[in-house]
């Protein structure tokens, strides 16, 4: 059975937060990452950062795995569900791009302690990027692009539907990044338009297939392919790829490599 997963920033809205359970209830989700939460629970099946700014929530119900090896941070909470990691992340619009870029650097490290397990991010970053439907890239989200590969994360973002929507604009600052392992196993990611959040930003809908793409259960750690030359990286080369791989659809079924190198 998928693990049903809900992503969306509260915007520290009491009534949002009543409505975000309702909502869980609803469509049976197992896990939501939750930015900017009204308050973190000290109840079971919550968990959230030092500065309670973000959470995982989970429903406690049969195939909502269980928290475990909790790590707590500023502005970040991971923990592993099942067979994969979970990272929540919220970084405040205020603070500075030398902030983020060392928030990003904990991060990472939070990602490559997790390493093999095969990890999802997901959250509000504050970061804009044509990689994942902006028109533009402000330098934050330059910063979030080159962090992203040099972690050997992949954007599952698809689309321009903004996650944000207020008076003066829309954007789109949630952000649900996976491990390369994990992203082919990633099914339905969905800006919800149109529903309901008591907040200024949408929720984000997908599941996780608990098998692995040859239909056979994933077992034991997961096999990864060569890390990234980080100092070889072409900046424009990965904008213009990232921007051509929001074009192309996700594959629900296993698929040729040749085909998809070609």
């Amino acid at each position: 059975m998928a693990i049903k997963f809900l992503q969306t920033n509260l915007n520290h809205c009491v009534r949002a937060q009543d409505l975000l359970f309702q909502s869980m209830a609803q469509w049976s989700i197992n896990i939501a990452v939750v930015a900017e939460p009204y308050s973190v629970s000290a109840q079971a099946g919550w968990v959230g950062d030092l500065d309670k700014t973000v959470a995982l929530v989970s429903r406690g119900t049969a195939g909502s795995p269980p928290f475990q090896g909790v790590i707590k941070g500023h502005g970040f909470v991971a923990a592993t569900c099942g067979n994969i990691a979970v990272v929540g992340v919220y970084f405040s619009p205020n603070d500075s791009l030398a902030d983020f870029e060392q928030f990003l650097v904990t991060v990472g490290a939070i990602v490559r302690q997790l390493h093999p397990t095969p990890v999802l991010v997901a959250g509000d970053f504050n970061a804009k990027s044509r990689a994942w439907g902006r028109p533009a890239t402000n330098p934050k989200g330059a910063t979030l692009e080159e962090w992203a590969v040099a972690t050997g994360l992949v954007v599952i973002n698809r689309g321009s539907e903004n996650t944000c929507v207020r008076q003066q604009g829309g954007s789109i600052v949630d952000i649900t990044f996976s491990s390369a392992s994990l992203a082919r196993r990633i099914q339905g990611w969905e800006v919800m338009v149109g529903v309901e959040t008591l907040s200024d930003h949408r929720y984000i809908r997908f599941d996780i297939d608990p098998l692995i793409s040859n239909n056979a259960r994933l077992n034991g750690p997961v096999r990864t392919g060569p890390r990234w030359a980080f100092t070889k990286l072409d900046r424009e080369l990965l904008k213009e790829a990232a921007i051509v791989e929001t074009w192309l659809p996700v594959p629900d079924e296993a698929v040729v490599v040749e085909s998809e190198a070609s």
